[in-house]
């Protein structure tokens, strides 16, 4: 913890001691003890972890900053030059989808667009230094980890970095001295091309809403191709400004080329590639230029949490985009269509690793389906069971007659409600675990004629997966089994375990955008997830959950979750799904801190 402290404290040490060098020759003369005394006098207000500037503004790393003046001996941290590039630096943060004024305070904000100032008094010089190393490690902790906290919005959500204690503050007062804040930006970015890629498509689309984004192409009837509209004109007016046409001309029918390019928009937005203008593909074409800036934004967001991700293998399951994909050193080597979670039992965003797979599994119906689905389908007829092929069993395993309990004395169902293995089990023929306190798994379905829809929220959490005997090979073969071995497992009818001998990590993650070269793609918010995300990152500096003490890391996820209680579906819903519902304040904040420098 000492090393945590230390850590903290440096960084906004380095960037108190900067600032103060930014004025004039002048007050270089003057003694540096009236500067040290200043900054003692305003570090010495309010508790040990949080502090208090004359000014009203708080201070979330005043034990840390006192520890950066420490390592610098008193002194000031910002020359002219350091301001200079602090300041260029703040502007670049636009292109990470963060805004750059929420780093310039009132008191900086003349220095940093001029750093040559009248020499102010000392007070006044350690009140700016002080907020322009508040600033500088502001951007640097939302660089890293982001600027809202995953966990915040979504309890499930356990992406968040470990913290590893070391001492950083060497690293980052050179930075400073070097005049490199660009350099230690970077250096707190995301190291993938995906990161790059969507800040690449933000910059563009920028760009396009500079240039009075795109025309809004009035509703009518459905366009087929080789219908000729008087609306065509401004379609491909639309298209081509987002460079799904290479141009916007031709005339006023749906031909061959702008056929191309209504597939390419479609494709890009995940709607059905048809080449038909009917109201789904004209109300994605007339989403205004500032909301899929936004959207950029909070998907620039997602890329923070989710990386640096230090596995070089993982299964990666992109719920609003219904596929999982296998990648491999940052690249995809296989991928395939999943149905996952309804609005009411969303699949839950987090990470695990997959441990072993049930060949003919049998399927133990989650507390959650027993409440909603079970126990009144009992209280109505005790032969449901019967009728569907569930066994009721005891803790022991011991058959239980349903006919034998008076179904409506009781409020929760005590006993395992089991679907034996077969063609019919909710599970289907193959199920691949990575156990979790959600109870969601990757499995086969007995719904298969679900994966011809187009959105595929259908389960009540888990992820269905189609062809899921391929992913069974794939895994498998690693350790010597093939087609035939599987097939013949299959075939048996009985319930096979096989244990992978190296677990391969799996990634359960949600985002609404995503860019592969030059390509931005965009999915529908199927969940809802877009606005918190957008409005933590619009609203003010927060430190995340795992930098706070334990007193109040307990009572923030205890608000939230009484804030986000789950609601389920009527008490009808079919059974054949499974999974349970999922729910939906800062590192100075411990004792002895601990977070981003102390990473």
């Amino acid at each position: 913890m000492k090393k945590n402290t230390s850590l903290i404290y440096s960084l906004f040490f380095l960037l108190l001691i900067t600032t103060a060098s930014f004025a004039q020759a002048s007050f270089f003369d003057r003694k540096p003890s009236a500067f040290e005394e200043a900054v003692n006098r305003m570090l010495s207000a309010g508790d040990k972890r949080i502090g208090k500037l004359d000014n009203g503004m708080t201070l979330y790393g005043k034990w840390f900053i006192q520890r950066m003046y420490e390592e610098n001996k008193g002194k000031p941290i910002w020359t002219p030059s350091a301001i200079r590039s602090l300041a260029t630096a703040l502007n670049g943060l636009e292109m990470d989808g963060l805004n750059p004024d929420e780093y310039r305070f009132a008191e900086t904000k003349p220095f940093l667009d001029n750093p040559v100032q009248p020499a102010p008094s000392q007070g006044e010089m350690a009140t700016v230094d002080i907020m322009l190393t508040e600033g500088y490690l502001r951007a640097m902790y939302n660089l890293y980890y982001g600027k809202s906290d995953p966990e915040r919005l979504d309890l499930d959500n356990n992406f968040a970095q470990a913290r590893d204690g070391k001492d950083r503050t060497p690293l980052l007062l050179s930075w400073v001295k070097k005049n490199r804040i660009n350099e230690a930006f970077n250096w707190a970015r995301p190291k993938n091309n995906r990161y790059k890629w969507m800040k690449k498509a933000l910059i563009r689309y920028q760009k396009i809403k500079a240039a009075g984004g795109w025309p809004q192409v009035p509703k009518g009837k459905t366009i087929r191709p080789g219908d000729s509209d008087d609306r065509i004109s401004l379609i491909r007016r639309r298209l081509a400004i987002t460079g799904d046409m290479p141009s916007s001309a031709g005339g006023n029918t749906l031909d061959v080329a702008l056929q191309q390019g209504v597939r390419r928009f479609q494709q890009r937005h995940n709607l059905k590639v048809d080449a038909v203008i009917g109201p789904g593909t004209l109300g994605t074409m007339n989403v205004p230029i500032e909301k899929r800036i936004d959207q950029i934004r909070v998907n620039i967001e997602r890329q923070r949490w989710l990386y640096p991700v230090k596995e070089k293998e993982y299964l990666n399951v992109d719920i609003a985009g219904f596929k999982i994909y296998w990648m491999k050193n940052d690249r995809v080597i296989w991928q395939e269509q999943v149905q996952v979670g309804k609005r009411f039992t969303k699949t839950p965003i987090f990470k695990d690793q997959i441990e072993y797979i049930d060949f003919n599994p049998t399927w133990s119906i989650p507390p959650g389906i027993k409440r909603r689905t079970i126990l009144p389908s009992l209280r109505r007829d005790p032969g449901y069971l019967d009728k569907k092929g569930y066994k009721l069993l005891d803790d022991k395993g011991n058959s239980i007659s349903p006919y034998s309990i008076d179904w409506n004395s009781i409020t929760r169902i005590p006993y395992t409600v089991r679907q034996p293995p077969g063609r019919n089990n909710a599970l289907g023929l193959v199920k691949f675990m990575f156990p979790n306190k959600h109870s969601v798994f990757l499995h086969d379905t007995n719904h298969r004629e679900y994966f011809a829809k187009q959105v595929r929220t259908t389960s009540s959490g888990c992820i269905r997966l189609r062809n899921p005997f391929v992913l069974a090979e794939k895994l498998l073969s690693r350790q010597g089994w093939n087609r035939t071995r599987i097939n013949r497992v299959r075939a048996s009818g009985r319930t096979t375990r096989a244990k992978l001998k190296a677990p391969l990590p799996i990634l359960i993650q949600y985002s609404t955008a995503s860019a592969n070269g030059d390509e931005i793609s965009f999915k529908s918010d199927i969940y809802k997830r877009d606005a918190k995300v957008l409005a933590a990152i619009n609203g003010p500096f927060k430190f995340h959950l795992p930098d706070l003490s334990k007193r109040a890391r307990s009572r923030i996820r205890a608000g939230i979750r009484s804030a986000s209680a789950p609601s389920g579906p009527a008490a009808g819903a079919q059974p054949e799904v499974i999974g349970t519902p999922t729910t939906e304040s800062s590192f100075f904040g411990t004792t002895k801190p601990q977070g981003f420098f102390v990473h």
